[in-house]
């Protein structure tokens, strides 16, 4: 066993970042397909994507806010900010079913 907790914080931060990455390949791959969505891609996406994506909305939020005094203080935090929840937010929530 470990001690204190930092097997878990390590299996958090590892998830993390697996989520914010899967979050922004999702995106740059649902711009480069058109038409209608096959029935598995609709199922893919409602039962995968999605909650993924809204995994990334979420971490990708409090990302933001963590590194908030830090962009404030470089004036990054417009580009931080559609990076981190603008982009993951659109993807989760605004694109149509299946269509990734």
């Amino acid at each position: 066993m470990l001690k204190g907790g930092t097997g878990m914080r390590r299996i958090l931060t590892i998830l993390t970042i697996a989520l914010l990455l899967l979050s922004f390949n999702s995106i740059a791959f649902a711009k480069g397909q058109e038409g209608k969505p096959s029935t598995s891609a609709v199922i893919a996406d409602a039962l995968v994507l999605r909650p993924l994506g809204f995994a990334g909305t979420v971490l990708g939020t409090a990302a933001f806010v963590a590194s908030l005094p830090v962009t404030l203080s470089f004036h990054k935090s417009d580009q931080v900010e559609q990076v981190l929840v603008k982009d993951p937010f659109n993807y989760t929530f605004e694109r149509p079913l299946g269509a990734m």
